[in-house]
């Protein structure tokens, strides 16, 4: 029983690179189209010559390499773009946030009739007098002209 199952062993292994090396057709049908198959169509069919095993070209494969490698590069890059881009994104909101926080600030500094304030170490009030106030609503002002504008 183990003489027959080495012989067909044998046998499958040696059949292995006859299968493997099907023979494919070509052949162009009536209306000029050409195909490719296991079996003829027609009679114009002629046997194409294919390796069964074709030999890895270096360039191509030196080719893949590099391409892999520039295919990393371009996407590490593209991922720092979008890094920036939400930096960026989210300074410009930081950025409109403390304009709008400077602008309501100019508009209650600019109300007439209301006294403004400090707290001293102590937690009492310091009255900004009208000059401070002036100076005050100037330093704000060009803040946000040089920022917000």
């Amino acid at each position: 029983m183990t003489v027959t199952v080495n012989i067909t062993l044998v046998f499958l292994i040696l059949l292995g690179p006859v299968c493997a090396s099907a023979e494919v057709y070509k052949w162009v049908d009536e209306e000029g189209r050409t195909h490719y198959g296991e079996k003829p169509q027609g009679n114009g069919a002629s046997k194409m010559n294919i390796d069964a095993n074709p030999e890895i070209d270096e360039n191509v494969e030196s080719q893949n390499i590099e391409r892999d490698k520039l295919l990393k590069i371009y996407e590490e890059e593209r991922q720092v773009k979008e890094e920036k881009k939400q930096q960026a994104e989210k300074e410009r909101k930081e950025l409109g946030e403390k304009c709008t926080a400077l602008e309501n600030q100019l508009q209650d500094y600019r109300q007439t009739g209301i006294r403004f304030y400090d707290l001293d170490n102590k937690g009492e009030r310091v009255y900004i007098s009208e000059e401070e106030l002036a100076a005050r609503i100037d330093q704000m002002q060009k803040q946000y002209d040089k920022y917000c504008r």
